[in-house]
């Protein structure tokens, strides 16, 4: 089923129309009238950014994104329009739906929500885990609970002090009523790709080791009221991308590319205005730091902007 037909049989998500490439393939534009059922547009491959081949072994991968440093998004943008296409949308199965909430896919992980939560849906009190299946699964059982929910804003980030440089998306949503805002996480780790929700950003805490010391590398600001995109939207990008390529993998499929997946897609149909970071060039790069290394300006950077995430809900 394309994305089109999957978003006209569920009504939340109507689409406006869609949007078709040279080679005939088509993505959808949520809140169409549109009833054409367009092929599947599942090819992503041959994107910029993404170095992992058959020709490039491990070591050499590791050693290439030490120094690799990453030109600009808009400039690299140019002539790609093309070969970016929404990947293919999650088969839902009718016992997902009923389930969701309650299968292994969601886990909680006790009470980490902040006053800029009051108001809005109780699943943003606590903090939660859930799959990207599962997070979409939510969305469809509970229509009336995320209806009002738009997205302001998409940043990538890089964890610093992570693992292997772990680089994710963070989102802001706005009730459209009530005004009020939350931030949600999502991405790509080695046991899957995951959506957070309720996470105390107020206390610095985080979850994992995943997130430490977040670096802004790229953002997506949508001001336009009538074109933001809604929840419900951005719940099926981030299941149709787990479900065109479900597994992590370290030469190509890994976080990096799951975080410019989600930033381009949501970019190329919903616009919004493109803000590069000061180190945006480290996205894809592996960085170093440790006690001998101390990173310190990248490092002074990531500490500001935590400050920043724990003070306001702009980013």
């Amino acid at each position: 089923m394309s994305l089109a037909s999957f978003l006209q049989y569920n009504p939340q998500y109507p689409t406006h129309g869609l949007s078709s490439f040279k080679d005939g393939s088509a993505h959808a534009f949520p809140g169409s009238d549109t009833q054409t059922d367009r092929p599947q547009a599942t090819q992503m491959d041959g994107r910029r950014g993404l170095f992992g081949s058959s020709r490039f072994n491990t070591v050499f991968l590791l050693l290439f994104r030490l120094f690799y440093h990453a030109s600009s998004f808009e400039v690299a943008s140019i002539g790609h329009a093309s070969k970016l296409y929404l990947p293919a949308p999650v088969p839902l199965l009718q016992e997902s739906v009923i389930k969701a909430g309650a299968s292994g896919g969601v886990s909680s992980e006790g009470v980490m929500v902040g006053s800029a939560n009051r108001g809005l849906p109780g699943i943003f009190k606590n903090f939660k885990r859930f799959s990207t299946r599962e997070w979409l699964a939510t969305m469809l059982e509970n229509p009336d609970q995320f209806k009002n929910l738009k997205v302001n804003s998409i940043t990538w980030i890089k964890a610093l002090a992570s693992p292997f440089s772990h680089e994710f998306t963070q989102f802001i949503v706005e009730d459209s009523v009530s005004g009020q805002k939350t931030r949600v996480a999502a991405g790509r780790e080695e046991n899957g790709d995951w959506v957070l929700v309720g996470w105390d950003w107020a206390s610095g805490d985080t979850p994992s080791d995943h997130y430490n010391l977040p670096l802004p590398l790229l953002s997506v600001t949508f001001d336009d009221p009538s074109t933001k995109p809604d929840l419900g939207t951005l719940a099926h990008v981030l299941a149709s991308t787990t479900e065109k390529h479900p597994a992590y993998k370290f030469r190509r499929e890994m976080c990096w590319w799951y975080a410019e997946t989600v930033l381009e897609v949501m970019h190329e149909q919903f616009g919004g205005k493109v803000k590069e970071w000061e180190w945006s060039r480290y996205r894809y790069s592996f960085i170093v730091k440790t006690s001998f290394i101390r990173r310190k300006a990248l490092t002074k950077h990531a500490e500001l902007f935590r400050r920043q995430l724990a003070e306001e809900m702009s980013y």
